[in-house]
């Protein structure tokens, strides 16, 4: 995971389902499990449906693992050697590395992206629950905007309830990073994201899972604006600019578009550098809400705040 938490540096609006209240609050009394066979062991007992199980699983894992930024920031180089005369025996064997990531995750109550995702597979296929761990990249800093990666940068996962998969990130609801601290705040949203809006923040490296939930490809993900938490948790819809590089006119006036935003809604932009926010000027026709910024600043960074919180991230030019 290259970036963390991308510009999610507010807390969470998101608050626990009220369809998982109960399944919640038990594991909530749950103790620290240091070993992944011990809490699955717990699950087991707990509840019936693979829809509790697989939430459970997840709720445990984001309020109990800790990410790591000390190996966020200087990540050890792991590399692993091993002979095998059959592909059962490579599996095996690839497996068996995987068991130890998440061995050393419960035991220290710590990790990156890769412990998050491999522990939530292990413990899914100790409840005989069909999931995958998913490479693919992700996006944080409008400086990421329009610079496609050649390798991957994160890991999640898809779990397949009710013969329909699901996407969930549990190490982006586990919390994020503020002031160079990991602080712990669980946020619903990345449990079961929303079909509509997976590619907003998660690209999957292989093409089965985008083809699952749409079409895009690398070049347009990364042309996309950067999605605050606010924005992907309401109904607003933004119509224009749909790509996150804003080229400035000579009368260096940006106008976004968009429908359904809040009611009565508290406005602000700032550029990169800017000491104060400042406010758009905006008009409204039918459900079209137009905000217009004026003086605009090339080679910039915009910055738009609905009701106090970061909703979108562009790049000026």
């Amino acid at each position: 995971m290259k970036q963390l938490l991308f510009f999610f540096l507010f807390i969470s609006i998101a608050t626990n389902s009220q369809e998982f209240k109960k399944v919640d609050s038990l594991v909530l009394e749950y103790p620290r499990f240091s070993k992944v066979e011990d809490l699955a062991t717990k699950i087991d007992r707990d509840f019936t449906s693979d829809e509790d199980k697989a939430r459970a699983a997840f709720f445990w894992l984001a309020k109990n693992i800790r990410y790591n930024l000390k190996e966020f920031y200087k990540p050890r180089q792991r590399s692993y050697n091993f002979s095998y005369a059959t592909e059962e025996e490579k599996k095996q064997k690839l497996q068996g590395l995987k068991d130890e990531i998440v061995a050393e995750a419960f035991l220290n109550k710590t990790g990156v992206c890769e412990e998050y995702a491999q522990a939530f597979k292990k413990i899914c296929d100790l409840l005989g629950l069909e999931a995958e761990v998913i490479k693919g990249n992700v996006r944080n800093v409008p400086d990421e905007i329009g610079k496609p990666e050649s390798t991957t940068n994160h890991a999640w996962n898809a779990v397949k309830l009710n013969n329909k998969w699901i996407i969930l990130d549990a190490t982006w609801a586990a919390g994020y990073e503020y002031n160079g601290r990991w602080v712990r705040k669980f946020d619903n949203y990345f449990y079961n994201i929303p079909k509509e809006k997976i590619f907003k923040t998660h690209l999957p490296e292989d093409s089965i899972w985008v083809l699952r939930f749409g079409r895009i490809s690398k070049e347009e993900f990364y042309n996309q604006p950067i999605y605050g938490h606010s924005f992907l948790t309401s109904r607003a819809e933004l119509i224009s600019p749909k790509k996150g590089i804003i080229p400035i006119n000579s009368s260096k006036n940006i106008e976004l578009k968009f429908k359904d935003l809040p009611v009565n809604p508290i406005i602000y932009y700032t550029f990169k550098g800017m000491r104060y926010a400042e406010k758009p000027n905006i008009t409204k026709e039918n459900n079209v809400f137009t905000l217009t910024i004026k003086n605009a600043q090339k080679n910039s960074e915009l910055v738009l705040y609905i009701n106090k919180e970061a909703a979108l991230q562009f790049k000026t030019k």
